[in-house]
C-alpha cells in the first residue's frame, strides 16, 4: 500500500480532488436553489407545518362558535380583549375548546385564530 501512495504524483491529483469538491458544492447549491430539491426531513417538517395550519383553519370558526355559546361568554371575552395579542390570551377559553383532538395540551396556533374570529366585528 505504501508503495502505491508513493508512486501517485500529488501535483496532479491535489487539482482535480479539489475541482471534484467544488464541483460537489456547486451541484447541492443547483439541486436546492435552482431545482428546488430539498431534503426529505425539511420536506417532512413542511408537511407536518401546512398540515397543522390547516387543521387550525379547520377548527377556529367551530371554536369561535363554541366560545360565543358559553354561559360566562361576557367575562370570558372581557380576559381576551384585556390579553389580546399576548399568550395569556388562553386563559380566556376553556381548554378543550382550544386543544387539538389528540393531543393533550392548548395549541397556541388555534387560540390566535380563534382570538382573531372573535375580536372580528360579527356582521348579521
Amino acid at each position: 500500500m505504501r508503495n502505491i501512495m508513493s508512486s501517485i504524483n500529488w501535483d496532479v491529483v491535489k487539482p482535480s480532488l479539489w475541482s471534484a469538491a467544488g464541483g460537489m458544492f456547486v451541484g447541492a447549491l443547483a439541486l436546492s436553489q435552482v431545482f428546488g430539491f430539498i431534503s426529505p426531513s425539511t420536506a417532512e417538517k413542511l408537511a407536518a407545518q401546512r398540515s397543522n395550519e390547516a387543521v387550525v383553519a379547520a377548527l377556529a370558526p367551530g371554536c369561535a362558535a363554541d366560545f360565543r355559546a358559553l354561559p360566562d361568554v361576557k367575562e370570558r371575552m372581557a380576559t381576551l380583549v384585556a390579553n389580546k395579542g399576548s399568550y395569556q390570551a388562553r386563559d380566556a377559553f376553556p381548554s378543550e375548546l382550544v386543544t387539538i383532538p389528540g393531543h393533550s395540551y392548548i395549541d397556541y396556533d388555534l387560540v390566535r385564530a380563534c382570538s382573531s374570529l372573535l375580536m372580528k366585528p360579527q356582521t348579521t
